[in-house]
């Protein structure tokens, strides 16, 4: 597999959005009202008839790269408007029935819905996935490294999924743990170098089971063809001054390890650090070769290392030490909920419609 190198974090970003019915707030069979009014290739299909994925651009820096994404999520916003659809960005629709949602007449996605049945049958989910660029294999991988073991600070600031099927399910980022359940998905391996990646990838398409990258759905995944490393494990976010600092994060741990890596740590603390931010967000435990320390806190060390290293994004920085101290979406949706009674309050939360249309 030959490695297109790319300008060195340079970035992109990809949103995965639901579309509502602005009466029952439920999802809503309207992205083919997109397609056919709004054709940009800005907005692409994806798995689920009530969802499209929102797709920037390579950008130098952070900033633009959410103006754009702001920009065209305000014509699709517009365009529901005249239609008759809402936009909602979360990691699960917080109170659909998987069994009543249908699927893109997608060759594709049929194939992987015979697969993986009722297993995918319950995907109602929808992410944030952030791309950084490297202008060679070794920093690639090294940042790669670097992005499996902090992931679980991404998924605690992103957490925006508590709910499913109208349920409380005590887990603030639900959608990990649904989309842990595929064979390629979850948190994945440390890798000694490319050689080793690209072994295991060649494993798995001689078997038969991967076609091509885009059938690895790990957390974090290496993107030769590309030149970067892909970060997958965010929910999908409503808010884009929490989305730009998840994008500049991205960043700033790409820079702080593309030349030195970080020290691989055992697969179970990987496992278990991503579990305490799936259930607790910013507040679970985060497990160090130093000892037991909290996500949160290891964000805000992350952070001013960048800071004391580099001495540049100081707005970045400053953005992210104060979401620490703010609610998560999710926190937001359960507060919501517990003041009206009604789990369809947390759906009204995440509507982008009620942000910036």
């Amino acid at each position: 597999m030959k490695f297109n190198p790319s300008k060195p974090f340079t970035v992109g970003i990809e949103l995965e959005v639901q579309l509502i019915d602005p009466e029952t707030l439920n999802l809503k069979r309207a992205s083919h009202l997109i397609f056919e009014n709004l054709p940009t290739p800005l907005v692409q299909k994806e798995f689920l008839q009530s969802m499209v994925e929102f797709v920037t651009g390579v950008h130098e820096e952070p900033e633009s790269a959410v103006s754009e994404l702001h920009s065209a999520v305000e014509k699709v916003c517009a365009l529901g408007e005249e239609k008759g659809f809402l936009l909602s960005a979360s990691g699960i629709h917080p109170t659909a029935e998987p069994e009543k949602v249908k699927v893109t007449e997608n060759e594709r996605y049929l194939r992987l819905l015979e697969e993986f049945q009722e297993v995918l049958r319950n995907f109602l989910i929808y992410g944030l996935h952030i791309h950084v660029g490297f202008s060679d294999e070794e920093s690639m991988m090294n940042a790669y490294n670097a992005f499996v073991k902090y992931s679980p600070l991404f998924l605690a600031l992103s957490a925006s999924s508590p709910f499913f099927r109208g349920k409380n399910t005590g887990i603030l980022s639900y959608r990990s743990k649904l989309f842990e359940q595929l064979p390629r998905a979850g948190t994945p391996q440390h890798f000694k170098n490319f050689e080793e990646f690209l072994e295991l990838y060649g494993r798995l398409k001689e078997a038969g089971v991967v076609e091509s990258l885009k059938d690895i759905w790990w957390d974090v995944r290496p993107r030769p063809d590309f030149g970067t490393v892909e970060l997958r494990i965010c929910d999908s976010v409503a808010d884009f001054k929490r989305l730009e600092g998840l994008v500049s994060l991205a960043v700033m741990v790409g820079e702080l390890f593309a030349e030195t890596g970080v020290n691989p740590d055992f697969h179970q603390v990987n496992l278990q650090n991503r579990w305490s931010a799936a259930r607790h967000g910013l507040s679970g435990t985060f497990i160090t070769e130093r000892g037991r320390s909290v996500v949160g806190r290891e964000l805000h060390r992350l952070v001013n290392l960048y800071g004391k290293r580099f001495g540049k994004k100081k707005e970045a920085s400053k953005l992210l030490l104060d979401l620490i101290t703010e609610p998560t979406q999710a926190e937001e949706q359960l507060d919501a909920v517990k003041k009206t009674g009604d789990t369809s309050a947390a759906v009204k939360v995440s509507l982008l419609n009620r942000r910036l249309c």
